[in-house]
């Protein structure tokens, strides 16, 4: 597919967001469409059709790919049609993640390396990929979560060690990456989303993805280079690590 660009509105944003099929990547995808911008959108080949009805409410800033972040080919192809057709992007949202539950007592080897596969290995490889196709000032958001934070502890005796352990993992990554990336003017931050009412978060949880994108990317607005290598809340509140 060319993703030859094709929105020429001065203002409009070059926009990346990983797992935008569902949840709060579909939430990211809906906000900046709406806002104007250009968004390439990733999913892997079997979640690509829930993005046909947008496709056809947004055709010129709409661009749909396949990535499997899992495969490091996958990510390596990706980035070639990026340098093909000379993107050079403004806003990653790396936010693709899953959420693999096993008790303590029942640990397999395969759950930890899936949660890590696609939580951490994923956007490291990605980020290395796609890193000379970043404008200066650009903004490079990781999805993480509470549970990754080492000092909060949260919920030690839940299934979600695993989970946990890959997110604390995207952190560390986060912050060497800040520093590899400050030189070039680029600001990395890890965003905890909060408990939201996705699948993964499931029904109880206290916040809505409509609530979550709102605070989420007013934070992203807000960013600058200050804040780079910083773990923060949904409302930009800095977090522990």
């Amino acid at each position: 597919m060319s993703m030859k660009i094709s929105n020429q509105n001065p203002k409009s944003q070059s926009v990346l967001i990983t797992g935008a099929n569902r949840g709060l990547g579909f939430g990211f995808l809906t906000h900046y469409l709406t806002q104007g911008d250009t968004v390439i959108a990733t999913g892997r080949n079997d979640e690509t059709l829930v993005f046909d009805r947008l496709k056809k409410d947004f055709p010129n800033q709409l661009y749909i790919e396949n990535l499997e972040l899992t495969n490091e080919q996958s990510i390596i192809d990706f980035a070639q049609k990026i340098k093909e057709n000379e993107i050079k992007f403004d806003l990653i949202i790396n936010n693709a993640g899953v959420s693999i539950e096993e008790n303590f007592g029942n640990w397999t080897s395969a759950t930890f390396e899936a949660n890590f596969k696609v939580n951490t290995i994923g956007p490291a490889l990605l980020i290395q990929s796609i890193c000379p196709y970043l404008n200066q000032n650009s903004k490079l958001v990781q999805l993480s979560s509470g549970l990754g934070a080492i000092a909060l502890n949260i919920n030690p005796e839940g299934p979600y060690d695993a989970y946990a352990v890959s997110k604390t993992g995207l952190n560390i990554l986060t912050k060497r990456i800040a520093t590899k990336l400050y030189a070039q003017k680029i600001i990395v931050v890890a965003i905890n989303p909060g408990w939201v009412q996705t699948d993964m978060g499931g029904a109880e949880a206290t916040s809505t993805i409509d609530e979550a994108i709102k605070n989420m990317t007013s934070t992203i607005s807000l960013l600058s280079l200050k804040d780079s290598g910083t773990f923060m809340s949904d409302t930009g509140e800095l977090l522990p690590w």
